[in-house]
């Protein structure tokens, strides 16, 4: 983008007749060229959202449509908490480059009228347990026309989730008879980000047991016809939530 501009005169002479004429005069046209918008400096991924410890593609594609060759190009880049940079996974234009470091940043090559540069690098998520949003930008310091400029490209942001489900059992014995009962409680927690839906419980009874009928309880209600070595629903959990899953074995 160009912002273009002159300026003009407009005057009153005599001619030696005595007689006045008008005429009016403009200046040459000076030119800016505005690299904000010739420049441009655009940053995609591939994902929209990441599961703990999921990778997803970072990419900065730079395009110089300025009449300026650009030089001292520096590129860095920002990350929020909630993901990471994966060590050694940077490549420009095609070529792995495993020393890079985004953090630290790295120096590009010049770029004439036209040039294409496609930076390419990996996040991790890492900590979506106390972060839900994980963003970054690119920097690039660059010199056009022997002035130094330092821009940011667009932020990208991608939510971060976690589909984390903990199961704790425990049995009231740690030794019995023949013909004790054993009783069984499962306690099963979301402890992720997400709420978790469609959850279905198993348990095969253990060898040297029988299952009692009618023993199964569910958050302490009582549900005859259910069978833990069959399977059966459990209800939908919250974020946080958890619900308690009991049930009888007598030893053979």
């Amino acid at each position: 983008m160009q912002i273009t501009n002159f300026s003009n005169v407009e005057y009153t002479y005599t001619l030696p007749d005595g007689s006045s004429q008008t005429a009016n005069k403009d200046s040459n046209i000076v030119i800016t060229e505005i690299l904000t918008y010739s420049f441009t400096k655009v940053k995609s991924s591939n994902k929209t959202f990441l599961q703990e410890g999921e990778i997803a593609i970072q990419t900065i594609v730079l395009t110089n449509n300025s009449p300026f060759n650009l030089s001292n190009l520096f590129f860095t880049d920002t990350l929020s908490s909630g993901a990471s940079h994966v060590v050694g996974s940077v490549i420009v234009n095609g070529v792995a480059q495993p020393t890079y470091d985004i953090i630290a940043g790295f120096n590009l090559d010049d770029m004439a009228p036209n040039a294409i540069t496609t930076i390419n690098y990996n996040v991790q998520a890492n900590n979506p347990l106390t972060e839900n949003l994980f963003n970054n930008f690119g920097t690039l310091a660059y010199t056009a026309a022997e002035t130094n400029f330092n821009e940011n490209t667009n932020t990208i942001e991608i939510a971060v989730v976690s589909n984390r489900l903990d199961i704790v059992k425990t049995v009231d014995k740690q030794v019995a008879l023949k013909g004790d009962t054993l009783h069984y409680t499962s306690t099963i927690t979301n402890t992720g980000t997400l709420e978790k839906t469609n959850l279905t419980f198993t348990d095969q009874i253990p060898v040297g047991t029988s299952f009692i009928a009618g023993s199964v309880k569910i958050d302490g209600v009582t549900q005859g016809s259910y069978n833990p070595g069959v399977g059966f629903p459990l209800p939908n959990l919250a974020v946080g939530a958890n619900t308690v899953v009991e049930f009888d074995v007598v030893v053979l």
